[in-house]
């Protein structure tokens, strides 16, 4: 048997949780970063429905997106430490796709209408991290293509932006309630893949030190002002707590 490969950008929240969650459940897997544009490319190659990463490609079988890729490895993971609950799983599930379709969703589109828009120049260097000299060389060639690319099919904009940061400020007070009463975990007595949809997610705003790109993320200055006022809340500070323990 080949070794899984994780095909996946660095700087992606999504690829983050498919990657922790893997790394969580003792799975020996390759990493394989991709730019960008050209990753549109690789899904094509790979025979992808769609052209979205995180990919997971094992022993001929095609996995795609972080939910799908948490189903394959807790399928492969001992019981007990499996992600999914066993009994009443839909709890933990559907709070996961609400992060999934949410936050997760307007976290990239709230932080990109600032950096991809106003600042692009602190979004390529984490773009091309680890990347191999060819993929470096052509994204520095394409990069305004890719970068217009992104803004259209992101639907980028200041008022966009804020847009999205209304709707962030309203999952963090429904996170905040959710732990209000002390509880370690989301769901449950033990983590979860809600936990690390959650803590995976919510990542870009805590910057948590576990995180293996973004202690070199540059964050655009109206962006760092939010952070600082969202800093001291319940969830961030729990999302740092996961990763502390848990990455």
């Amino acid at each position: 048997m080949t070794k899984p490969v994780l095909y996946l950008f660095a700087i992606s929240h999504y690829c983050e949780k498919a990657r922790w969650a893997l790394d969580y459940l003792d799975i020996d897997f390759e990493l394989s970063h991709v730019a960008p544009g050209l990753h549109i490319a690789l899904a094509k190659k790979l025979g992808a429905p769609a052209s979205t990463l995180p990919i997971l490609v094992a022993d001929g079988q095609l996995v795609q997106g972080s939910a799908a890729i948490i189903d394959w490895a807790d399928a492969r993971a001992p019981s007990s430490k499996r992600l999914t609950p066993q009994t009443n799983h839909e709890p933990c599930t559907a709070l996961e796709k609400r992060l999934d379709d949410v936050i997760g969703v307007h976290i990239r589109r709230y932080y990109y209408s600032e950096a991809l828009i106003e600042y692009p120049q602190t979004v390529k260097p984490i773009f091309t991290e680890k990347l191999g000299l060819l993929q470096k060389l052509l994204i520095g060639v394409l990069w305004g293509v890719v970068r217009k690319v992104m803004i259209k099919s992101m639907d980028l904009g200041p008022h966009q932006g804020q847009e999205s940061k209304r709707v962030i400020e309203v999952e963090l007070s429904w996170l905040d309630e959710i732990l209000s009463d002390g509880r370690r975990f989301l769901t449950g007595e033990r983590l979860s893949r809600a936990d690390i949809a959650a803590a995976s997610l919510l990542a870009p705003l805590a910057a948590p030190m576990q995180h293996p790109t973004y202690t070199n993320l540059v964050v655009p200055p109206h962006v760092a002002d939010d952070l600082v006022g969202w800093d001291d809340r319940r969830v961030i500070n729990w999302v740092r707590e996961i990763y502390r323990q848990y990455r």
